[in-house]
């Protein structure tokens, strides 16, 4: 995949959280501000661990074709959309994986 547009907004969204732009409870601030340290320290190579945005941009494209299965989205047949901070929540658990193994 060359573009990451969900994942690009998952890591907008932790950077605005721990900047105090979108005001968060202190677990949420804790979570992002995790995030973007072992984004830091996935470049240290001994390190376990990296962020491999194909295949957290992979499981959101693919979770965003859902179709709504009731209530009035369902009847006008949209697709599920995911705001910033679900990307964040469902794309970096995704993401992250060992080196050594992908």
């Amino acid at each position: 995949m060359a573009t990451y547009p969900n994942v690009n907004a998952a890591n907008q969204y932790a950077r605005d959280v721990v900047s105090g732009k979108i005001l968060a409870c202190r677990l949420t601030i804790l979570a992002c501000q995790r995030h973007l340290d072992d984004l830091e320290r996935a470049k240290d190579p001994r390190w376990p661990y990296r962020f491999d945005k194909n295949k957290a941009e992979r499981f959101l494209r693919f979770s965003q074709k859902m179709p709504h299965t009731s209530g009035e989205w369902a009847r006008r047949k949209l697709r599920i959309e995911f705001e910033p901070w679900q990307k964040f929540a469902l794309g970096v658990p995704f993401g992250w994986v060992r080196k050594d193994s992908g």
